[in-house]
């Protein structure tokens, strides 16, 4: 089928407060939370000038080593995701 298209992509991230990255007391580094993002995206192809898309956006917590609290979070989510979205985009060509 020429019409549709499926991707799906993995992104992790490193969530800390806002100038933490100069810091280095253990303190401040257990505000740091690792996830992990997944993102699964049908595309549809409809006509020349538009495609649709469906995704979904799956978010996972990661073990941290250094915070026994994000580790016990972690352990707590029992692999599941904590946060579960759904977008539906349209792109539309633009004529120039």
């Amino acid at each position: 089928d020429d019409t549709h298209f499926d991707c799906a992509e993995v992104v992790r991230e490193i969530v800390s407060p806002l100038g933490q990255q100069a810091s280095s007391s253990i303190s401040q580094r257990r505000a740091t939370i690792l996830k992990e993002v997944e993102t699964t995206s049908l595309y549809t192809f409809v006509d020349s000038d538009n495609i649709t898309c469906r995704q979904r956006s799956a978010t996972f917590l990661l073990p941290s080593q250094q915070d026994p609290m994000a580790l016990r979070m972690w352990q707590a989510t029992g692999g599941r995701p904590v946060d579960v979205r759904f977008y539906d985009v349209q792109y539309t060509q633009r004529k120039t």
